[in-house]
């Protein structure tokens, strides 16, 4: 007697698909920032949530730049250069050593955020 063979068929109501859900990898790395101890040079991107207004429009340039005005010499972080697009900002910082870099970026995002909070007569995360 011979014993039949099940064919695989696909399947057709839940379970795994192919392309089904969250897509792989991250927009972000999560690896730590390499250490350094003397002023070093370093790029950073600071992107805003998208309910926050168009960067590069005049008012929100202007508050930007303020910003950048006011953070200078604070922290041990000075800002070489900076490049302000639609939803994120590109700056070229130079940093005594590690804490000054994350406290000078703390500090200068914060208050960017308020003043775009302030602008936007609004409350809440911009980052």
């Amino acid at each position: 007697m011979a014993v039949q063979q099940e064919l695989p068929l696909p399947n057709r109501w839940g379970g795994h698909r192919k392309g089904s859900g969250r897509r792989k990898g991250t927009r972000v790395s999560h690896h730590p920032r390499p250490k350094f101890e003397k002023p070093t040079p370093a790029h950073v991107t600071v992107r805003v949530r998208r309910h926050i207004w168009n960067l590069r429009s005049r008012r929100c340039h202007r508050r930007v730049a303020h910003c950048l005005e006011e953070v200078v010499g604070r922290f041990g972080l000075r800002v070489i250069e900076y490049s302000v697009l639609g939803n994120h900002i590109h700056l070229i910082v130079e940093a005594d050593d590690q804490t000054a870099l994350t406290r000078g970026m703390q500090g200068l995002s914060i208050r960017i955020a308020k003043a775009l909070n302030a602008m936007m007569n609004s409350r809440g995360s911009v980052f």
